[in-house]
């Protein structure tokens, strides 16, 4: 469960603010593999890096290794922050999950905030 966490962390954010981001305590508990997460985050920031994120914009994305898939949509933007919910249904779960998050860029690099 750690690893797994540290890894999400990685993924999701510079270590010092995973630990304390409720968001990679939120997809901890969801059922998605690891691919999963990685597949849903990459096809996320397809939307606002490049600075052409719009309100509403979405995407689909899906892992046919797990059968997880879902849509991503930009929920906000205000300034240099991005607001996106990720809808998914992880395989082995029968009710769609929704996890939000925020991200602004900070010095060329997306961060997740709070």
């Amino acid at each position: 469960m750690r690893r797994t966490l540290l890894i999400l962390a990685l993924a999701l954010a510079p270590a010092a603010q995973a630990q304390a981001n409720p968001i990679v305590q939120q997809l901890v508990r969801t059922g998605l593999t690891q691919d999963d997460i990685n597949i849903m985050v990459q096809a996320g920031s397809t939307l606002y890096v490049g600075g052409r994120a719009q309100l509403g914009d979405d995407t689909i994305w899906s892992n046919p290794a797990t059968g997880a898939h879902g849509m991503i949509e930009v929920t906000s933007v205000q300034g240099n922050c991005v607001g996106v919910d990720y809808r998914f249904r992880a395989n082995d779960r029968k009710r769609l999950q929704t996890v939000a998050s925020r991200r602004c860029l900070t010095e060329g690099r997306w961060v997740l905030t709070p």
